[in-house]
């Protein structure tokens, strides 16, 4: 089969690329032909050289080319004869603006079976949707996880990501129209009071009760105008983490951008990186943090870039984590509703560190036979199928 990959986005600490590069390398692997479109090496003009060709695929990861419209106002995708599929790597209510438009043959892979549920429901156009996890990989120079070292590893605990202060999003949350804001609250003290509500669960809840019936207008559009909701309590969630892990006895490093902004008593700050190095951070580590981008049935690819590294994640858990993983078998859960707790449970399993090894190794063994980029390769197969 024969794909073109479209790298268009260089944010994210480049994980895009990354993941362009991977999910090509996979499918190279498994005998496939691949052909690039890399927006920091070619003109975005040069994208018309696709009108008229065929592949089997074409794949973008969080797409804004199902906007690109020709001088007629048609799609510019539907000039290109293969399917479209686009890796969305969010909620998909921060990506209406693409899926809502109709092209002739609109593929999704999502990372969350909750999403796959909202995309089919709200946007029945798309062809098919198929659920995966995102990965890494081993550590760039490594062959294999170096377990006899595992004691050493100079890194007790870490995060990688960027902070956001909460008092950011307040303030753009108050800059809106009254009734946004009041429904955008109302939203938050929801989440908040029960995790494990997603917020398309939120959004309905609240169109029930509210004189205006979101639902049957267009409640994907209003769940996008509240996406600020869902963006304040990813923010509270991940501040309140990083200070209870403050509290440990034990060394706390934190990697990304603007956490001297948080006041934090013993954690070591270190600049951000690009996000392929972060394996090499994973590789160093006893303990590596994730915390859910409010995700319930899926899953953040930095549990199992950590693992594939030989680290133990630790993580709130979903209803995919519970079906392939136990806590502290495998991995190390925390409750969100729980979060202060997680400095005790922290400082007891690194007094502890041969038990920490077994569990880092049993999470390497379920990373490496089900979360790999061949996986994931093979999950963009079966859905053309």
């Amino acid at each position: 089969m024969k794909f073109l990959i479209f790298e268009m986005k260089t944010v994210c600490y480049n994980s895009y690329l990354y993941f362009g590069d991977a999910l090509g390398l996979a499918l190279k692997n498994a005998g496939h032909s691949v052909e690039y479109f890399k927006v920091d090496e070619q003109a975005l003009d040069d994208l018309e050289q696709f009108v008229g060709k065929h592949y089997d695929a074409m794949i973008d990861f969080n797409s804004d080319l199902p906007r690109a419209l020709m001088d007629d106002d048609s799609f510019f995708l539907d000039y290109v004869d293969a399917p479209f599929i686009d890796v969305i790597l969010d909620h998909p209510l921060y990506h209406h603006d693409s899926l809502k438009n109709k092209l002739k043959n609109f593929h999704v892979v999502c990372l969350d079976a909750k999403h796959k549920n909202y995309i089919q429901k709200y946007y029945p156009h798309i062809k098919a949707v198929s659920v995966t996890s995102m990965t890494g990989e081993l550590a760039f120079g490594k062959e294999a996880i170096d377990w006899d070292s595992f004691e050493s590893r100079p890194y007790d605990i870490i995060f990688s990501g960027t902070y956001t202060d909460p008092i950011r999003i307040e303030t753009a949350i108050k800059k809106l129209p009254d009734f946004l804001v009041s429904n955008i609250m109302v939203l938050i003290d929801m989440m908040q009071a029960d995790s494990a509500l997603t917020i398309e669960d939120a959004v309905e809840a609240l169109a029930r009760n509210e004189f205006y019936d979101y639902i049957n207008s267009d409640l994907p559009l209003h769940t996008q105008t509240f996406y600020l909701a869902d963006t304040y309590v990813r923010c509270v969630n991940r501040k309140n983490l990083v200070l209870a892990l403050d509290k440990c006895q034990h060394k706390l490093d934190l990697f990304g951008g603007l956490w001297e902004e948080l006041e934090l008593k013993h954690a070591t700050i270190h600049r951000e990186i690009p996000f392929n190095l972060t394996f090499t951070i994973f590789a160093k580590s006893k303990i590596c943090v994730n915390i859910q981008p409010n995700f319930k049935a899926g899953c953040h690819d930095r549990v199992f870039s950590a693992q594939l590294n030989g680290a133990v994640s630790l993580t709130d858990p979903t209803t995919l984590l519970k079906e392939e993983y136990s806590d502290m078998s495998n991995i190390l859960f925390y409750e969100l509703k729980d979060i202060d707790s997680v400095n005790s449970k922290m400082d007891s399993v690194l007094s502890d560190v041969k038990t920490l090894k077994k569990i880092a190794q049993a999470g390497f063994e379920i990373a490496s036979k089900n979360h790999t980029w061949a996986n994931i390769a093979n999950v963009i197969l079966k859905s053309l199928s």
